[in-house]
Formats: C-alpha cells, sequence, structure tokens
C-alpha cells in the first residue's frame, strides 16, 4: 500500500524516528513516500519558548487537574508558523498519512500550520508521531501531544489510527538534567532507554505499525 510519512524535524530526532517508520513499513511490503515540513524562517528556541510562555501556568493546572486539562486540550491557543511549500499538498493519492513532530508543550507550530494546508485527509487513515525531551510520562508527555494532534486530525477529516512517541534524550534549553533525574525517579531507568533505538521504542514501533497495517488491510 502507499503510506505517506510528513515530518518536520528541528533537530533532527524526530527525522530519525520518520527513518525509522519508513524502513519498519518498507520492509512490510508498503510503498512509502517521504515529505519534509520546513519552516521559511528558522526561529531561535528562546523566541519559540516566549511564544507560548504565557500558557505555562496553565499547563501546570492541566498536569493537576484532570477535568481542566481535558478542557484546555481542546480550547488552548495554538501558535502557528509559515512552512514551505510541500512536495505533496494532497495527500487524497496515498492509502495511510502518518505525521510527525516534536512536542513543543503541545503540536509544534509548522505541524499545526501543515494541518491547516495539507488537502485529501478527508475519511484517510492518519497516524501521528512526536519525540520529546523527557521520559514518556502518560500526561506531561504522550497526552499533551497526542490529545490536540487527534483533535487536529479530526478536524482536518482524517481518522486517527496509530501514535507513537518516543524521547530524544535532548533539549535545547538547558532542561536535560531535570528529564533524565525524573527518569531515574520515576521509572529507575537511564533516559536513553526511551529513545527510537531502545527496545521500548522498537516495541513501540511494531506496535504502531501493525495498527497502520490493520487500518490499510480495513479498506483494502
Amino acid at each position: 500500500m502507499k503510506i505517506l510519512i510528513a515530518c518536520y524535524s528541528r533537530t533532527g530526532f524526530t527525522e530519525i524516528l520518520a527513518d525509522r517508520i519508513a524502513e519498519a513499513l518498507i520492509a512490510r511490503g508498503h510503498m512509502v513516500k517521504r515529505d519534509r515540513i520546513d519552516v521559511v524562517n528558522r526561529k531561535s528556541c528562546w523566541h519559540l519558548l516566549f511564544r507560548q510562555i504565557y500558557q505555562y501556568p496553565l499547563v501546570g493546572l492541566a498536569l493537576i487537574n484532570s477535568s481542566f486539562r481535558h478542557w484546555w486540550l481542546k480550547n488552548y491557543h495554538q501558535p502557528e508558523e509559515e512552512i514551505c511549500p510541500h512536495d505533496y499538498p494532497d495527500v487524497s493519492g496515498f492509502d495511510h498519512v502518518c505525521i510527525g513532530g516534536p512536542k513543543w508543550a503541545y503540536t509544534s507550530y509548522p505541524i499545526a500550520r501543515y494541518f491547516k494546508q495539507i488537502n485529501g485527509l478527508g475519511n484517510k487513515p492518519v497516524s501521528a508521531f512526536a519525540t520529546f525531551g523527557g521520559p514518556p510520562l502518560n500526561v506531561f508527555e504522550l497526552e499533551l501531544i497526542f490529545t490536540p494532534v487527534t483533535l487536529q486530525i479530526q478536524k482536518s477529516g482524517g481518522k486517527p489510527v496509530s501514535t507513537l512517541g518516543v524521547s530524544s534524550n535532548y533539549h535545547e534549553l538547558p532542561l536535560i538534567w531535570i528529564f533524565r533525574l525524573v527518569s531515574w525517579i520515576l521509572f529507575r531507568r537511564p533516559l536513553n532507554s526511551f529513545t527510537v533505538d531502545s527496545d521500548y521504542g522498537k516495541q513501540n514501533l511494531k506496535a504502531f505499525c501493525d495498527k497502520i497495517d490493520g487500518s490499510v488491510k480495513s479498506v483494502s
């Protein structure tokens, strides 16, 4: 089957994850095309931080109050960023679309703009992947990225199928030591045990691709 992998990667870690997904899907007999999402003007990490910093106290509240979190993730203001023209502006010719980018509190700004510009997602099976700095915390990392992305897929007319999130074991800001400490405290494991090429990453990549296989077969 014909599958598109569209990816934005600021520091290269999400691109590595996209590579692994492509390799796994090709090994399963799928035809895979790639679409690199890039920004028109690259901004500093500090500029990106300050665009959304006013929301961070509400992120903290969302972490401790599930009722507020469920409301907030549907209603927060999502910044966007201008992106370059991409190779496949209409994806209607694909059987499945995978969209990925880094987690910037929620959805990264270029991916948010991509959802606004892409055509042909109507009734299309869509999967999402992401990288983040810390370990795979259910709320702080996984829910805060994949709940908004799932809603964006649905708003674009797509049918959410699968999600895959792994740690980059990296952060542009001097925060990585915090994530590494949290990983030892909560998981008793080093942060690099949650990266794409770890056992955790390989197991979750397989599960991700299994769901894609199932969605493709169900419409074939």
